[in-house]
């Protein structure tokens, strides 16, 4: 019995001697599992996701927009505009009815369209290009020189301005419940034409642009 006393006694003064160091350290202890977590420095987080794409190919074109004379006489007057390369007659068209930007006001370009128009489709048979608009609320509603000078950025800029479509007239139709119906052009210069007659930019002859 002594000698079984003499083997638990160092065992006993070992365990205590544990518990006293443990406590003497304030561990604490858990009595569950818990999740731990860190913020790492930023050396150490993992590479984030560094794809680019490629921006999309663009291409510049020119519209006509107008500019004040001195005299007070409106003309024409050819900006750039960058759009997709892909872009088609329709979409430099609605650059036409988008007016000035910012800086292009800044700088006094002005153009007579409000919003309300824009361009549905364009079909172009031989040099006759038919643009087909959803309405004309975007046009001056008189008759006045803005109405004019309206259809001549239109019809200038399709006829003058847009490359590697041969165009020598526009006729204009406007879609009216599903039905696209032909119009009378407004013009500065010439006779009237009927509904439907193409016009182009010789029609126009008092917004020409200065040339230097």
């Amino acid at each position: 019995m002594n000698t079984l006393h003499h083997r638990l006694q160092p065992t006993l003064l070992l365990a205590a001697l544990m518990t006293l160091l443990i406590s003497a350290c304030s561990i604490p202890l858990d009595v569950a599992p818990r999740e731990l977590s860190a913020e790492l420095p930023d050396a150490l987080l993992p590479a984030g996701s560094t794809t680019t794409e490629a921006p999309a190919p663009t291409e510049s074109v020119e519209i006509y927009l107008a500019r004040a004379t001195a005299d007070g006489t409106m003309l024409l007057e050819a900006v750039s505009r960058e759009i997709a390369s892909d872009g088609s007659v329709n979409v430099i068209l609605d650059r036409v009815f988008a007016g000035p930007t910012a800086g292009e006001q800044e700088s006094d370009l002005v153009s007579p369209f409000a919003e309300g128009s824009s361009v549905v489709g364009t079909i172009l048979t031989g040099t006759i290009l038919e643009i087909h608009l959803d309405s004309l609320d975007g046009f001056p509603q008189d008759d006045s020189i803005s109405n004019r000078l309206a259809y001549a950025m239109l019809v200038c800029t399709a006829s003058e301005l847009i490359v590697g479509a041969d165009i020598d007239a526009v006729r204009i139709l406007v879609d009216s419940d599903g039905t696209l119906n032909p119009i009378s052009i407004p013009v500065s210069d010439g006779d009237p034409p009927t509904a439907g007659q193409p016009v182009d930019c010789s029609s126009y002859t008092s917004f020409a642009p200065e040339r230097p």
